[in-house]
């Protein structure tokens, strides 16, 4: 039986998000009403004022109902609680619950939405498993950059390290990152990153592997730069020299890789046997 621990908080739909869009579409709709009855009682006054308030009515009416579709569209189909050991996941749609303790997120993603494009990581995105759906906290999650923040650390805390014993042991670490379709309409069409392509990293003590072909030898890298605050993860030599490279956004996990290589850097790892 899984040990859930407390509950610590409750993330659902944000209600600003929420009560503001319900409430400018009732506004809207009620100023419409308001038109409708004026147009109907005073319609004969003169043709101008009965069409520029007919214009006017159709368009409080539309724009309240389009308002009205909207929240429908930005309200998260999942909505999450926070216990001392993993988070709820709750289905909107099918209202079907599901426990993700904290050991066994094996890749988070994060990633700029809306008008924090190029700016501030808002959104993340975690999975158990290749083979296992993604659960996505958005910015219409209620105090989404705390629970983003908590399953971050959690991570770091639990899997930094089983991995630091895992590469002590002679064995590796494995990472994923994105690669972006060439073809701008296929990516436009697609319109999710859970729909690009993945390629693997291998990282052991003595070596980082890529899928492209890439192999650096971790006894020459020196420093690491970058991270959330940063475009690009770098891997440098001791003058500087970039020998590897990969964006921070397309990197699953980046703040463990960066933890990872950053500990091997000062204390480089003796394989054992």
């Amino acid at each position: 039986m899984i040990n859930e621990g407390r509950l610590l908080s409750r993330h659902g739909f944000a209600r600003i998000n929420s009560w503001v869009t319900m409430v400018l579409a009732t506004l809207l709709m009620v100023a419409g009403a308001v038109q409708l009855v004026i147009l109907l009682t005073f319609g004969k006054s003169g043709y101008f004022g009965q069409h520029t308030i007919l214009i006017s009515t159709i368009f409080s009416i539309s724009l309240g109902i389009l308002l009205i579709i909207l929240r429908q569209f930005i309200k998260p189909r999942q909505i999450f609680q926070l216990y001392e050991n993993g988070v709820l996941v709750i289905s909107k749609p099918d209202n079907k619950n599901k426990f993700i303790p904290f050991e066994t997120i094996n890749d988070i993603y994060r990633y700029r939405t809306g008008k924090y494009t190029r700016k501030i990581l808002n959104t993340m995105a975690f999975r158990e498993s290749s083979d296992k759906p993604w659960y996505k906290i958005s910015p219409n999650i209620a105090h989404a950059d705390r629970l983003i923040e908590v399953i971050k650390n959690e991570q770091l805390l639990i899997r930094g390290p089983q991995a630091l014993n895992t590469l002590a042991q002679g064995g590796a670490v494995g990472f994923s990152y994105l690669t972006e379709s060439k073809s701008k309409i296929r990516r436009f069409l697609r319109g999710n990153f859970l729909m690009m392509n993945e390629k693997k990293l291998q990282l052991s003590a003595r070596t980082l592997d890529s899928d492209d072909g890439q192999h650096i030898a971790i006894g020459e890298v020196h420093f690491i730069s970058g991270g959330s605050n940063s475009q690009t993860i770098k891997l440098l030599d001791m003058h500087g020299r970039s020998l590897f490279s990969v964006a921070y956004t397309s990197l699953f996990s980046a703040d463990l890789f960066i933890a990872l290589i950053e500990h091997m850097i000062q204390n480089r790892i003796p394989v054992r046997g």
